[in-house]
């Protein structure tokens, strides 16, 4: 991989090294089981974008972090103009096989980073999609990577963008749960003279796993990027975020549920299987603030 690139957008080494060594999975992320079951939630983000797609109909958007270039080819069977950028070589090569041997233009899919957007012109496209990118993202460069979004948009375009649930952690029982109290609900002035030590020990008291999974923690098996402080959303203020830099959502929807507590899977005979019908009929629940670990927001440039 490119050093410039990983410069560019402030992306851990470790999240585009392990990427590159998982392409194969990444790229095959939207198959199902031999029961008919999704392999990954990413199965669940794809039906909620081609519904988009659908409603929106857009004439051109570009796909950012594409993948496998599967969502980039849903785009340009629905007859949009649609175009890709992929900063994993094997991901962008994947991509681009797909296309050709679905008779599209493989130069559709470019290797390129995040940190494109602030080379491109003003009011460039009618639609942009990061529907796994924004998780990556540091802290520090989450304004700016925003401010290029809104730029890169048409007047009345399209943004439509996954991010991490901060709310789902009230419903974990774990670590998560106990860092959400402490540095989001409990952090503000009225609770300043609470001693943090103690409230925290004694919310610990009240949960069977206070310190699992760890901070940090990511699902994935291959812990390599597991050190990333990835950011997370909180969909109710993700209006008033946003709005800052004059885009306007107009739909939230939810996904990667959980029927109960990760913690519980176990206890549950038919997990995936309730979950699945959580995804499919739930997208649009105002539970899914609290049960789904994702939520995809739809937003539109203001201006005439």
């Amino acid at each position: 991989m490119n050093n410039e690139i990983k410069v560019n957008t402030g992306t851990s080494e470790g999240v585009l090294d392990y990427y590159s060594r998982n392409w194969d999975k990444i790229a095959n992320c939207y198959d199902v089981d031999e029961n008919g079951l999704p392999i990954d939630p990413a199965w669940y983000r794809r039906r909620l974008y081609n519904k988009f797609l659908d409603r929106v109909k857009p004439s051109n958007l570009l796909d950012v972090g594409c993948g496998g270039g599967w969502t980039v080819l849903d785009a340009l069977k629905k007859g949009i103009d649609a175009r890709g950028i992929e900063p994993v070589a094997e991901l962008k090569n994947y991509a681009v096989d797909l296309l050709i041997s679905n008779n599209y233009e493989g130069n559709r899919v470019e290797q390129q980073d995040l940190a494109v957007l602030s080379e491109l012109p003003d009011a460039s496209f009618d639609c942009l999609s990061l529907l796994s990118v924004l998780p990556h993202v540091p802290q520090d460069k989450w304004d700016d990577v925003h401010n290029d979004m809104m730029r890169v948009l048409k007047p009345g375009g399209r943004l439509v963008a996954a991010y991490r649930n901060e709310l789902f952690d009230l419903f974990t029982f774990n670590s998560f749960t106990v860092e959400l109290y402490d540095k989001v609900l409990w952090n503000n002035e009225p609770c300043d003279e609470i001693a943090a030590e103690e409230r925290v020990n004694k919310l610990k008291d009240l949960i069977t796993n206070p310190d699992v999974p760890g901070p940090y923690f990511t699902a994935a098996k291959d812990k390599s990027f597991g050190n990333l402080d990835r950011v997370k959303s909180n969909p109710l203020t993700m209006p008033e975020y946003l709005d800052r830099f004059s885009l306007k959502v107009v739909n939230t929807q939810y996904y990667h549920f959980h029927c109960v507590p990760p913690l519980l899977s176990t206890q549950v005979d038919n997990y995936r299987e309730v979950n699945h019908q959580l995804e499919l009929s739930m997208s649009e629940d105002w539970r899914g603030n609290f049960m789904a670990a994702i939520f995809m927001i739809e937003a539109i440039k203001n201006g005439e």
